[in-house]
């Protein structure tokens, strides 16, 4: 039951590779990297249809292979990192009925995504990067291009829905930690594997469209159109994890307010005579409880 239900949690191609008997680095090179190349090398010899960016062979295979290489890891990693998250949330309390990460690996939002990317390429990348070329040629190109699609549909929507389920997770009732053991209340994990999540996107969407060797300003597009989004997706969970940390600061303000009143009170009755020692040493704790409260941090990183 514990291998069909690990097994149900990976990604379509770690299914497909572990079907066919191939070591994870083995399924990239060969069930991963092996077809866009083929596919590149027919229609760039056979068409004449350019490589993605370069033009020719020589550059645009490694980097083809790069980022083959670099998305397939990558989306394993992302899904191992948001199990260990999901396992981590439930650890302080999350109920875990109430999580819902399988939608990482759902085979039919990728083709959703897929078929997305598929048409932005012919409509809008396309006639931007290869003006010259007829609508046939961007269809040839898309089609020729299509395997290498699915597997960017892949790491893009394992990004996006690894974002989700942050804010999902931060979101759902916390056991947080002591404000005096931790100043980020136990919430700075998700914080972390928000940051370290988005930078990997980046530098996919870097590997995707190599500004730094081919600088233009169809590359310059297609970098703002896809590092945008990804920068709002790693927004929104700060967000809701500052909001929550805000509401803790907020309450225990609060509370030790109430009670600092309640001993100004009794300060107030005293007037001039000397006050006790009990409410001397209650006014210094209230003190150093403030000092803590106020060092409660509002961001989680």
């Amino acid at each position: 039951m514990i291998s069909t239900l690990d097994a149900s949690s990976k990604l379509w191609f770690e299914r497909l590779y572990a079907r066919v008997g191939l070591p994870f680095w083995a399924g990239v090179l060969v069930l991963g990297f092996l077809p866009p190349l083929i596919l590149t090398s027919l229609g760039y010899y056979s068409y004449g249809v350019k490589t993605d960016f370069t033009g020719g062979i020589s550059l645009g295979v490694p980097l083809l292979l790069a980022n083959t290489i670099y998305i397939l890891f990558s989306s394993r990693y992302i899904r191992r990192r948001i199990e260990e998250l999901e396992q981590y949330a439930v650890s302080i309390g999350a109920d875990k009925s109430r999580i819902e990460t399988s939608y990482l690996n759902d085979f039919r939002a990728v083709v959703v995504t897929w078929v997305v990317l598929l048409a932005a390429g012919v409509l809008v990348l396309e006639p931007v990067f290869n003006p010259g070329y007829s609508l046939f040629q961007d269809l040839l190109r898309e089609l020729l291009y299509s395997y290498m699609r699915l597997l960017q549909a892949t790491f893009l929507w394992v990004f996006l829905s690894s974002m989700v389920a942050i804010y999902r997770m931060g979101r759902r009732p916390l056991r947080l930690k002591v404000f005096t053991d931790d100043r980020t209340l136990g919430l700075k994990p998700f914080a972390t594997t928000s940051l370290h999540l988005t930078t990997i996107y980046v530098v996919a969407i870097l590997l995707t469209f190599p500004i730094f060797l081919y600088p233009s300003f169809a590359v310059e597009l297609s970098l703002t159109i896809f590092l945008v989004p990804g920068l709002f997706f790693f927004l929104v969970p700060l967000f809701g994890l500052h909001k929550k940390m805000s509401e803790v600061r907020s309450e225990k303000s609060a509370l030790i307010g109430l009670r600092h009143s309640r001993v100004m009170a009794e300060v107030e009755v005293a007037g001039e005579q000397p006050l006790s020692e009990g409410l001397v040493n209650e006014l210094l704790a209230i003190d150093a409880i403030k000092r803590e409260i106020h060092q409660i941090h509002e961001w989680p990183i």
